[in-house]
């Protein structure tokens, strides 16, 4: 037998094999949550700080009462934000000046965007509905006032979408 007038057969075996190797692999990697793809990228419990994945186990374990939307936990501002019909709830958020913030985004009905810039740096955050996205950063060093915006076009009246961030001393 002439290896030359099976190559074809054995490449084809060699590649098959391959395929099905990076595709097992894949499949466990999305099926045990190590994977990114299936998130297309977007902020993942994974990504916050240790001490935040705590703040935010115990955020959900114990909610706030009906009608608040925040609550303080070791010194970490956590605010659970949905985007509904053409509006954030809650839309306005008080911060202490320096104070750490996770936000968990959520958006049950279109796709949304979380857009915030601050003086030192900028968010931009996508929402896949039924999926959360969680954001961890620090409020700015100076009292004011900061818009944020959907960033995504959801329909008509997107655009006015927006909140505030009102960070106090």
């Amino acid at each position: 037998m002439d290896i030359k007038e099976h190559a074809e057969e054995v490449w084809f075996i060699i590649m098959l094999i391959l395929v099905a190797t990076f595709f097992s692999w894949n499949v466990y990697y999305i099926l045990t949550g190590k994977s990114f793809s299936l998130r297309y990228g977007l902020p993942e419990f994974s990504g916050l700080p240790p001490q935040a994945q705590e703040i935010v186990k115990y955020f959900e374990a114990h909610p706030p009462p009906s009608g608040e939307y925040s609550e303080v936990i070791n010194g970490t501002l956590v605010v659970n934000l949905t985007a509904v019909q053409y509006r954030w709830i809650p839309n306005v958020i008080i911060a202490n000046v320096s104070e750490p913030v996770v936000l968990i985004i959520n958006s049950p009905q279109v796709d949304t965007g979380f857009y915030l810039r601050l003086p030192n740096g900028l968010i931009n955050v996508n929402n896949v509905p039924g999926i959360t996205s969680y954001v961890y950063f620090v409020t700015p060093n100076q009292p004011g006032n900061y818009t944020w915006y959907n960033a995504e076009y959801d329909g008509y009246s997107s655009s006015y979408m927006t909140g505030t961030l009102e960070v106090v001393s």
